[in-house]
């Protein structure tokens, strides 16, 4: 049988995963913007045609994710306002 604790708040629960979750987005979001910006600088030393393309594309598959990251950020942070009311 297991002991009963203290009951289980599932608001605080759902807003302490939430803020976790929300760490974890900004920083990876962080780390793909420094891998997007290390890319773009890439760019300029690259001396092949073919090379500047994949860093070109290495810029943008890395901005993409970042904004999409910063997008479900913010849609995180929306919901758990709107669920505060």
């Amino acid at each position: 049988m297991a002991k009963n604790g203290k009951p289980i708040d599932l608001k605080q629960e759902t807003a302490d995963i939430s803020t976790k979750i929300a760490g974890s987005y900004e920083k990876l979001a962080g780390k793909f913007r420094q891998k997007a910006q290390h890319a773009a600088e890439k760019v300029k030393d690259a001396k092949g045609e073919e090379k500047r393309a994949l860093y070109r594309r290495r810029f943008e598959l890395y901005g993409d994710a970042a904004t999409d990251l910063d997008d479900r950020l913010r849609q995180l942070q929306g919901s758990g306002e709107r669920g505060s009311d």
